[in-house]
């Protein structure tokens, strides 16, 4: 805190204010000021949190409507490109049919990830090459789907939510791409006292190491340290978003968003069931 106040006007932690101390008003009381988020933050809707059904609508398919959004805003870039060549491709004998035929094909190639991702929900088996080149188009497109959001009033954490669903999805399907031994639950500093109970007896049931993390650069400290075979994150969407697109291509990575009662980075909660059957489904995916 940048504007300390002096131990001579502090109040006394035990018995109120000093002798002959000030009374601190409550508006120059650090514990009263209002907390100030990070750049993390900037935009964050308040009225999106304590569960907002608007914060979890759409569900996966949301971010795969936006990266199919964005293959047809490419697929029309490609035949504008295609168009304004066509004297040079006249010129080398490329006439209208085989014009169309190389259009098609280029469309089909834009499409072609999109698809295989609504793909992923059906009960098909990708081999690990495809997942991974799944994984690598959702992590390199995201910023151009943020921004597309943003452009379509869509909240940052509501595609935040969208995009762990799908990453969620993917790792499920991903066999592991790193040697590791046992797991690891990342927890935020922020979860409250007794969901951080419950969570540590949840993880210490299955066998794996509990580690709070204070943000993305502890987190993947953690990783690097005990190198596990798999990882159960915990945080806000946004935080969730930043570390997966680090680590999640090199070890299985699922996540659940905390729920922020008290908006973010204060007495956050989680879904003690959801969890449970998430490190259960981190468990098995492991053992493959």
């Amino acid at each position: 805190m940048s504007n300390k106040l002096n131990q001579s006007s502090a109040p006394d932690p035990v018995g109120g204010a000093g002798a002959g101390a000030p009374v601190v008003p409550s508006e120059q009381d650090p514990r009263r000021r209002p907390r100030r988020l990070g750049d993390a933050w900037e935009g964050w809707d308040p009225s999106q949190e304590m569960d907002d059904p608007r914060r979890v609508a759409g569900g996966a398919s949301l971010l795969l409507a936006l990266l199919g959004l964005l293959a047809v805003i490419a697929a029309a870039g490609w035949a504008l490109l295609l168009w304004l060549a066509a004297p040079r491709l006249a010129s080398l004998g490329l006439d209208g049919g085989r014009v169309t035929w190389i259009w098609t094909l280029g469309a089909f190639l834009l499409l072609l990830p999109t698809l295989l991702l609504w793909g992923a929900w059906l009960p098909v088996r990708y081999p690990s090459g495809i997942v991974r080149g799944l994984q690598r188009h959702v992590f390199g497109l995201w910023t151009l789907a943020a921004a597309l959001a943003r452009l379509l009033g869509i909240s940052f954490d509501r595609l935040g939510h969208s995009f762990v669903l799908v990453t969620n999805r993917l790792a499920s399907l991903a066999r592991p791409a790193m040697p590791g031994e046992g797991l690891l639950v990342l927890a935020p500093r922020c979860l409250k006292a007794d969901c951080m109970r419950a969570l540590r007896e949840l993880a210490a049931g299955r066998c794996a190491e509990l580690v709070v993390a204070g943000g993305g650069e502890e987190a993947r400290a953690a990783i690097q340290r005990l190198a596990p075979a798999g990882v159960l994150a915990i945080a806000c969407e946004r935080d969730l978003v930043a570390g997966l697109r680090d680590v999640a291509a090199r070890l299985p990575v699922l996540s659940l968003p905390n729920q922020r009662p008290e908006g973010p980075c204060r007495n956050s909660t989680i879904d003690l069931d959801r969890a449970r059957v998430l490190l259960a489904q981190l468990e098995d995916l492991t053992r493959r």
